[in-house]
């Protein structure tokens, strides 16, 4: 039986998808998980940040689950040959990628450009390539919910670049002694700096994109409609469900002291190392909210809602989706 997995993870909706099936299985037979995010290229800092990012999500859905994890970085044209020989130096007896990329590497499709579909296993690792199939209404439902989650963490890790924690050590290669960089569990970029102090050319950016950062909700005003439902379905997962809705009241009031801080240390009445806490408390809400609805939240819908459910959603999410898109994307122009 299958022990330790190494999930290959990126933000998009095959590689969340990937994460949430590879959680799943690892729970089933007892496995850990080492989760690796690979970048051709060297990045700059909010898509250093961003790839923290991706980790700490999987690492929350993975927590939920009660699945044992770590996390692991490369970068560079090199990091495709890393992976490989990490699967064995880790002992990893399985190695878990979007279907996709499987594909791609057996010459069936095309991969993702940040993709290692061509190397990414030890010769004698088998690989599972992993596919997530939907109902059209739920297809385009959860495309719509990775699309607001993709929205407000790419605000959030420019807010995060911008800001002092930019340069507390947080954004960093992840090129490490000629293999993998371990960055362990919990690698959620927030924490507070200890050096760099962002003035107003830093503090502008999140001032100009504040109402962009705040968590999407599928339904009207702050109702989630997508919970509602699958608690009309089933009570299998009513303990999670208040977790997510405990952690969404949290969310709320630690969005209004990033609001206040930005607002004090604009103005010069407050010090700048109050919107590093500020924004580091609400980064580790966020990835931690959006890993247990993707990892978790998600498959339970799959599994215990019928397809009118999903077109119930799909409805109500025609209008506010599509709002919510457009004053993010002028917000951010």
């Amino acid at each position: 039986m299958y022990r330790h997995f190494l999930v290959l993870v990126d933000d998009s909706d095959a590689g969340i998808d990937t994460v949430a099936h590879a959680v799943a299985l690892a729970r089933s037979v007892g496995a850990r998980i080492t989760f690796a995010h690979l970048a051709r290229e060297s990045q700059d800092r909010a898509r250093e940040m961003s790839a923290d990012m991706v980790t700490a999500k999987a690492e929350a859905a993975a927590r939920a689950l009660g699945v044992p994890c770590e996390s692991a970085h490369a970068t560079g044209t090199a990091a495709p040959h890393m992976l490989a020989n990490a699967t064995g130096t880790r002992g990893c007896d399985l190695v878990c990628i979007a279907a996709q990329a499987l594909a791609a590497r057996d010459g069936m499709g095309e991969a993702d450009a940040d993709s290692s579909a061509a190397m990414f296993a030890a010769p004698d690792v088998p690989v599972l390539g992993c596919a997530v199939r939907r109902s059209p209404a739920a297809e385009r439902v959860v495309a719509a919910l990775y699309l607001a989650h993709r929205v407000t963490a790419g605000a959030l890790c420019e807010g995060l670049a911008h800001s002092g924690l930019a340069h507390s050590g947080l954004a960093h290669s992840g090129l490490a002694h000629r293999g993998l960089a371990h960055r362990g569990p919990a690698a959620v970029p927030g924490a507070p700096a200890s050096a760099g102090t962002p003035d107003q050319a830093h503090i502008e950016p999140i001032l100009s994109r504040l109402d962009a950062l705040r968590t999407p909700r599928l339904g009207p005003g702050d109702a989630c409609l997508l919970s509602t439902l699958l608690r009309r379905r089933t009570s299998v997962v009513d303990a999670e469900l208040g977790e997510l809705a405990r952690q969404h009241r949290r969310g709320t009031a630690l969005f209004a002291e990033l609001a206040h801080a930005v607002a004090a240390v604009s103005s010069g009445n407050a010090r700048p190392a109050r919107l590093d806490g500020a924004l580091s408390d609400y980064a580790q809400f966020v990835w931690e909210y959006f890993g247990r609805k993707e990892g978790v939240i998600v498959p339970a819908a799959q599994r215990y809602l019928r397809e009118d459910d999903w077109r119930e959603i799909e409805a109500a999410l025609v209008t506010a989706v599509a709002v919510a898109t457009i004053d993010n994307t002028a917000a951010r122009a």
